[in-house]
């Protein structure tokens, strides 16, 4: 219960609180690749948590586009199929939290759900639409890294979109479900993939399976070996600094919030607050 009401406390700090202006250059996608690729540079890479969301909303153009403009190395985003075969950008299973419509993804059709405006609280007089990730890739095509949160769509489909856009490269395919990665390898074996590791036993155990560039682990189990392990088989760890992390950098509590992420030797961390992140590393020369 005291964690739950620090949280709240945190979260009511976070509405209050406003991002510091930071200038950044935008992204590279060579110098990111040439990175992602040497596990053992000392740049920790940012990935944006469904985009850059604090200005635009989660999973829209517009979110990608400042992702861009601001030197973000990853955005992390989420697809979904509709009604008619249309793979869109948008996490939960309902458009009810982001959007002004209600209702099930499944139910509706692309231009069905084109009658609804992101963002449904934000004074921003714009109006955001749910993208089709098609449009979505295209605009980070040859820009920066995707990591893609797969929800709910049919692998074929989606394989067969990144290798439309030609971002095969760029592209990270993540899942939890290791069944869901062995579909990716079988329809390609050259694409990107980032499983989920949930012990040093796991860690062990997807490196052998998959031999992947990047896992994604959680701090309950971030410890020297599991680090070390990870980075000799050639690949990079990704860790959330979301929640906690994020928020108490926001309230200026920086080293506490993100030096625990980097010090462990993650090397990639995903954020809700990119920019924040991006001053914390550039201090302790990461960047």
């Amino acid at each position: 219960m005291k964690k739950i009401k620090l949280f709240l406390l945190i979260s009511l700090l976070l509405i209050s609180c406003n991002t510091t202006e930071i200038k950044t250059n935008p992204s590279d996608l060579n110098q990111i690749l040439v990175t992602f690729h040497n596990p053992s540079s000392s740049k920790v890479l940012i990935a944006a948590h469904r985009a850059m969301h604090t200005k635009y909303p989660e999973n829209s153009l517009a979110a990608y586009q400042h992702s861009i403009d601001s030197g973000v190395d990853i955005i992390e985003t989420d697809i979904r199929t509709t009604k008619d075969g249309k793979l869109i950008l948008m996490h939960d299973a309902t458009i009810d939290r982001t959007t002004n419509g209600e209702g099930k993804v499944t139910d509706f059709t692309f231009a069905e759900l084109q009658k609804s405006d992101l963002d449904k609280e934000s004074d921003d007089l714009s109006i955001h639409k749910i993208p089709l990730a098609e449009d979505a890739l295209n605009l980070a095509r040859g820009k920066i890294m995707i990591d893609l949160d797969i929800k709910g769509v049919f692998m074929k489909d989606l394989v067969n979109l990144i290798h439309k856009t030609k971002t095969e490269k760029q592209a990270i395919f993540f899942d939890s479900e290791l069944a869901v990665l062995d579909s990716v390898i079988l329809l390609d074996s050259t694409l990107l993939l980032m499983p989920r590791a949930y012990s040093l036993e796991d860690v062990k155990m997807v490196i052998e399976r998959f031999h992947p560039p990047v896992i994604h682990i959680d701090p309950r189990f971030y410890t020297e070996e599991v680090v070390s392990t990870i980075k000799a088989s050639g690949a990079r760890v990704w860790i959330n600094a979301l929640g906690f992390a994020d928020a108490k950098a926001l309230i200026g509590l920086v080293d506490t919030g993100y030096a625990p992420l980097t010090d462990g030797g993650a090397n990639i961390i995903q954020t809700d607050y990119p920019l924040n992140l991006h001053e914390f590393l550039k201090d302790k020369n990461l960047r």
